[in-house]
């Protein structure tokens, strides 16, 4: 039976990555630097989920990252194969890409598909080439691959038995090949023997766990988990009197140098094995260090929160941080984009909008065509659990940041930042608490006035007036001590000002400020009808219809002010038809976690395992769903999307990281045609996308016709712009020209005429 396993991995899975560079840009973090590689002149850097190369000479650099087809999984490991020209990425979950140097990725998914392997036994631990043979050090054992077949070879199962044991390091020392392990001690092989795969070919050579093994200036050097160094002398290892600070993480060498990496520690030492210098603090700072590699006479190392260092580890005053853009850090909960860029938040809360554990991070802003800028958790006045971002109009340096532990924070950069809380605020704390505030959403009515979700309180809501007056309003009257015991959740706007807000227990909740009416919509027929009482979602959209998403599936309200009147009007699911005809409800089950509107009346549903949709205005069309499997979201967990109207970019908060869709640029109706434009204009030769009409009124029709009145094609805008592909009814590009488009309003009153011009 042993010499069944030699079949594990030949039938391997193998794919080309797809490139979504088109149509896609990632942002992806690289503070926590997971491994570190040369070959060359590069030096490969692996975050969580991207890689980034970096030309030290030129200071020049590129990104691997979903957009270019790297998977978005956890990487535990990266190495470069300097004869092959290949650069090879393993990941936690067992799957192996590898990048060559024309830029094509291959991906293996045999050890992530082999179901005799568990979960948590299927990690790539590390490598070391010899010929065309690159052997994998794996949770399960050792793991053969041809880098130049590209195909895998062998597989070794080398505990008692033929069990699976974690193999943390392999060497090749005279004949012999050596696994570090931390179940089964140091075990060897000769490689002369045609039967590796029989675990009673390998041997013992000593116990205990075993975190690396080198071999430097023709010694062989193990260093295990106490953490001691040991020297193989006469087939036996003995131990030195020499350790490292914590355990052994990573090692580097050169001809005259080792390098030994710990959490806290650089050890070096001579070809003699004399300790040279001891790396542990630079300039009086400590940093947490997680691997290392070397070139050109300097390291290069990675930390767990600071991102890369450069040292020059004969002159540690020569060192520096190596700028590698990005936001402070890959789980991204919250996105708001807007005239001052793209604002992201770190926090989170469960399903229950319970915070805890606490998070404590700062916030990231991009902005075009300039680098990230990150704000520490203390440059924002160190507010927990940062739920949502929100930007004002009127001054859009201003954003308050909500904190599910700390209130609010009023932040503008560089210029002022200060907390608001129960002393200057009516913000009241959580239900028991003296300083717990819980404020999950926040957003602004159509007359400028801000308004925050104030979660298990007495009072709700409160509202901060453009004359920075602070109400709070409790409901207690209509519903005695309910809001007191209740999470609430998000919160929306009508045009008349009223205020939609969700609760995560008993429904959906509209208050009408100028009467102070209040009302409530629940889970029962003839008084809401809502799928389940718990609201994750809410967006109204250009229609005056509420979109309600819950953790079962999603609900529409064609009257959403009629939860205020005595006969409230039941909500509705959307029904659509599947591929065989059969009616069925529209994103059934899923839980919605966002709900946006582009200037079109499109949908774009956020979902906690099913990516991301695109629905048409009905909901009766599903333009897109992406995907982990079909687009580049490292996950298919989606905690918020944000749109960009001025850009048309979609952008999407995962944990995975952030990434952004360049959909049609879908801008908000105008009141007139007196904006309208098309881009580009003139078309240039080579251009392959959309021309885009903006300016429009919603239902505005436009004719495009040629020079002698020929009607090439015609569309009805839903929103504020179409997209035009440059093709004719009979779906073939039109010839260059210049080209008539006609635009009317809905009502025929208006009209505007202007010329396109394509130049074939």
């Amino acid at each position: 039976m042993k010499y069944l396993f030699f079949f594990l991995l030949l039938a391997t899975s193998l794919s080309r990555a797809q490139d979504f560079s088109e149509s896609w840009e990632g942002y992806f973090s690289f503070s926590q630097i997971v491994d570190v590689e040369s070959g060359d002149g590069s030096i490969y850097v692996a975050g969580i989920n991207a890689i980034k190369i970096i030309d030290p000479v030129s200071n020049s650099s590129e990104t691997l990252s979903t957009i270019n087809g790297l998977l978005g999984d956890e990487i535990s490991t990266i190495f470069y194969s300097t004869s092959k020209e290949k650069l090879v990425i393993g990941y936690r979950n067992g799957t192996l890409q590898i990048l060559d140097n024309n830029g094509d990725l291959t991906t293996e998914v045999a050890i992530t598909d082999k179901q005799t392997i568990s979960a948590e036994r299927k990690r790539i631990n590390g490598f070391f080439e010899r010929g065309d043979l690159l052997y994998m050090a794996t949770e399960f054992g050792v793991a053969l691959y041809d880098l130049e077949r590209l195909e895998f070879n062998d597989t070794y199962f080398i505990g008692d038995g033929g069990s699976q044991v974690r193999v943390s390091g392999l060497e090749f020392f005279e004949g012999q090949l050596y696994a570090t392990t931390i179940d089964s001690g140091i075990l060897r092989a000769d490689l002369t023997d045609p039967f590796l795969l029989d675990f009673s070919n390998w041997i013992r050579v000593i116990g205990f766990p075993w975190d690396a093994i080198v071999e430097f200036n023709e010694e062989l050097l193990a260093i295990n988990i106490n953490p001691f160094i040991w020297e193989l002398n006469n087939d036996r290892f003995v131990r030195t009197p020499d350790r490292i600070a914590t355990r052994a993480l990573d090692y580097a060498q050169t001809g005259q140098y080792l390098f030994l990496l710990s959490a806290n520690q650089i050890k070096v030492y001579d070809r003699n094995f004399t300790e040279v210098t001891i790396i542990d603090g630079l300039d009086g700072e400590q940093y947490k260090f997680t691997s290392m590699t070397q070139s050109g006479g300097d390291l290069y190392v990675g930390t767990e929160q600071n991102g890369l260092l450069r040292i020059d580890f004969l002159n540690t005053l020569d060192f520096e941080f190596i700028e590698i853009d990005g936001p402070l850090k890959n789980g991204v909960f919250s996105v708001t984009t807007g005239e001052s860029g793209v604002w992201v938040g770190f926090g989170n809360y469960d399903i229950f909008y319970n915070p805890f554990p606490l998070e404590s991070y700062g916030i990231s802003r991009l902005r075009e065509e300039q680098p990230w800028d990150n704000y520490s958790f203390e440059d924002i006045l160190m507010p927990r659990s940062v739920s949502s971002i929100l930007i004002n109009p009127s001054n859009p340096e201003q954003v308050f940041i909500n904190s599910m532990r700390d209130g609010v924070v009023n932040f503008e950069p560089e210029v002022n930042v200060f907390d608001y809380n129960e002393t200057n605020s009516s913000l009241t704390p959580l239900t028991g608490e003296v300083d717990h505030f819980r404020i999950p959403s926040s957003g602004i009515d159509p007359q400028g006035n801000f308004w925050f979700v104030n979660s298990i309180s007495e009072e709700p809501l409160h509202r901060l007036a453009e004359n920075s007056q602070w109400t709070g309003f409790d409901f207690d009257d209509e519903f005695p001590d309910l809001f007191a015991g209740i999470s609430s959740t998000k919160v929306e706007f009508d045009t008349a000002g009223r205020v939609y807000w969700g609760t995560v227990s008993r429904g959906l909740f509209a208050f009408d400020p100028a009467t102070d009416q209040v009302g409530q919509l629940i889970d029962e027929v003839g008084q809401g009808n809502l799928i389940n009482p718990y609201i994750g979602a809410l967006r109204i959209d250009q229609n005056n219809t509420l979109w309600i998403g819950s953790t079962l599936g999603l609900r529409v309200l064609s009257n959403p002010s009629s939860i205020l009147d005595e006969e409230v009007r039941d909500s509705r699911p959307i029904i659509i038809e599947d591929q065989n005809g059969i009616p069925r409800e529209l994103l059934a089950d899923q839980a919605i976690l966002d709900i946006e509107v582009d200037g079109n009346n499109n949908k774009w549903v956020a979902t906690s395992d099913s990516g991301a949709y695109l629905f048409s205005p009905s909901g009766q069309e599903t333009i897109f769903q992406f995907t982990k499997d079909n687009s580049p979201l490292p996950v298919n967990t989606v905690n918020d999307i944000s749109i960009d109207f001025n850009t048309g970019k979609v952008y999407f908060a995962t944990d995975g990281g952030l990434v952004s869709f360049q959909g049609a640029r879908s801008s908000a109706p105008r009141e007139d045609l007196t904006e309208v434009f098309a881009f580009p204009n003139p078309v240039r030769p080579g251009f392959d996308g959309n021309v885009i009409i903006d300016g429009l009124t919603d239902r505005a029709r436009v004719k495009i016709t040629d020079v002698e009145g020929n009607l090439v094609y015609e569309a009805i805008s839903q929103g504020g712009s179409i997209p035009w592909d440059t093709r004719s009814f009979s779906g073939n590009k039109v010839a260059s020209g210049v080209y008539f488009l006609l635009v009317n309003t809905d009502d025929t009153i208006e009209t505007t005429v202007f010329k396109l011009m394509i130049i074939r």
